[in-house]
Formats: structure tokens, C-alpha cells, sequence
């Protein structure tokens, strides 16, 4: 990828190669959904309650 990709000044980025976006096309929705789901569930297990809220700022980009 030869383009800039101008960075957010909060919150996360992450690159993704175009094999691993055709590889999640090609997924049925029900098992992408099934994907999400899953690791929501995990991530909300495993963090407490403070650390959620944290994560929730850092999303939005406000820390």
C-alpha cells in the first residue's frame, strides 16, 4: 500500500492486508457476526469495570 494513511490523534488504528480483508469476505455473515460476538463477550469478561470505561474513552479518541 503505497498511499499515507493519515493517523487519528486518539483512539487505536491497525493495518489490515488486503489477503486477510478477502479472507473475511469470503466468510459467511453468520460466522463474521458469530466472530464479533465472540470477541466482544471475551473483551467484556475479561476487563473490569474501570478498565472497560477506559477503553470505551480510548475508542472514542478522548485519551
Amino acid at each position: 500500500m503505497s498511499e499515507q494513511v493519515k493517523k487519528p490523534s486518539g483512539g487505536y488504528s491497525y493495518h489490515v492486508t488486503d489477503e486477510q480483508i478477502e479472507n473475511y469476505r469470503k466468510l459467511p455473515p453468520e460466522e463474521r457476526l458469530r466472530w464479533l460476538e465472540e470477541a466482544q463477550e471475551f473483551m467484556y469478561k475479561a476487563l473490569s469495570k474501570e478498565k472497560w470505561e477506559i477503553l470505551q474513552k480510548f475508542r472514542r479518541g478522548e485519551i
